[in-house]
């Protein structure tokens, strides 16, 4: 079958950040034929030179996303070849941990591919028409590069919806578990692939997550959006004196109370339903302080449209959080937007120290793990920031 072109528009709206995968619909001139979305295309310079070749969706924002900007073949090979040299990347991963991704989409130039190991499962996510079409060479991929005994699909999300694609959850071969137990550091957790975030757990909080050894001995903590309870058990087993997971959904609470059982910590932890807003507002009200709070709500900005509201979000979450720190307390606060540039998420957190009357001092700056990583020519690759601050 042959392939289809497309050229670049001349001028300004025709130029593309170097070396960036993504390629919108106002950079292109307009097809002479109609293209099948999800087609393999080749996209050239309005001088016919070669750009590079992706696969093209004419619904999407992002009309088509570039795999490589060589002139190969994009084949199932091509698929098992960026998923080997994917996993190579992340050999030491395995020596500290049994819970990593090994495929991180554009970082790893397979846009729309996500792959996950837990343990002997794969779990891994499609999330763009274009992806979907190497499913096949994808599982066959996991199978040939990695000891996983089983393969989970877990396509779910906005972005899927995005492309106009429905919902896929399904095991590929045998069935295995829909809940896994990981270790990381000192911990263990028992996860969901099913119906859990993600792919199940957050495994880019990783570092963060055992930083809480260096800050919670002999202190009180709180956990705000616990979901499984992950920071709240290292806290604990880091010999916090008491901790506090409070989250909004009694299916995550469960999971949580059932993985302190498994860390032997259940007597040092209490888990709260509640609305972390609300929970903080009634905290102020009555004076109850905390030595060390973990601030890691989901994303407050899908869009960049909605910047200006989800930096208001920071301020008042953080704002609250820092009149419920102790003298000298501990706040680790985080945002996994890559709509929400560093600098303004840390002007919301400096407006909102001087709103509760605190001073900020940085400890800890964080970013994802590196089995998530981040591209210099592809911002949108660096999504997750976060720091320690001692409040005063």
């Amino acid at each position: 079958m042959r392939e289809s072109v497309l050229k670049l528009r001349s001028g300004r709206n025709g130029i593309l950040r170097p070396a960036h995968p993504w390629i919108y619909k106002g950079q292109l001139l307009r097809p002479e034929l109609p293209i099948k979305g999800g087609s393999i295309v080749s996209v050239w310079t309005p001088d016919n030179k070669f750009v590079g070749r992706g696969y093209y969706n004419p619904t999407s924002d992002i009309t088509v996303r570039l795999l490589t900007f060589k002139d190969e073949p994009l084949d199932g090979e091509f698929i098992d070849q960026k998923i080997k040299e994917a996993i190579a990347r992340r050999a030491s991963m395995a020596q500290k941990t049994n819970a990593y991704r090994v495929v991180f989409s554009e970082a790893d130039s397979l846009p729309g591919l996500i792959i996950d190991l837990y343990g002997d499962t794969a779990v891994f996510q499609i999330l763009t028409l274009g992806m979907e079409r190497f499913t096949e060479a994808v599982v066959g991929a996991i199978r040939k590069n990695t000891a996983a005994r089983y393969i989970y699909e877990k396509s779910d999300g906005p972005f899927r919806r995005q492309e106009a694609l429905k919902v896929v959850k399904s095991w590929h071969g045998d069935k295995g578990n829909r809940y896994i137990q990981i270790s990381e550091g000192k911990a263990r957790f028992s996860i969901d692939i099913y119906e859990g975030h993600k792919t199940g757990f957050y495994l880019d909080q990783r570092s963060s997550r055992l930083a809480m050894h260096t800050v919670s001995k002999g202190k009180t903590v709180l956990d705000l959006f616990s979901y499984i309870g992950a920071f709240a058990i290292h806290a604990a087993l880091s010999s916090a004196v008491g901790v506090t997971a409070v989250d909004i959904k009694e299916d995550w609470l469960a999971l949580g109370r059932k993985n302190a059982a498994l860390n032997n910590v259940s007597d040092r932890i209490e888990f709260v339903k509640a609305d972390a807003f609300k929970y903080l507002d009634a905290a102020v009200s009555s004076g109850k302080k905390f030595d060390v709070i973990i601030v890691d709500p989901p994303s407050f900005l899908k869009t960049r449209r909605l910047l200006e509201s989800a930096s208001r979000g920071y301020k008042e979450l953080n704002c609250k959080a820092m009149k419920c720190l102790n003298e000298d307390g501990v706040l680790a606060t985080f945002s996994c937007s890559h709509n929400m540039p560093n600098a303004v998420f840390s002007a919301a957190l400096k407006e909102a120290a001087a709103r509760a009357g605190r001073e900020l001092t940085i400890l800890k700056r964080c970013r994802q793990g590196e089995d998530h990583p981040i591209s210099r020519w592809i911002p949108e690759t660096e999504y997750l920031k976060g720091y320690f601050f001692r409040v005063s």
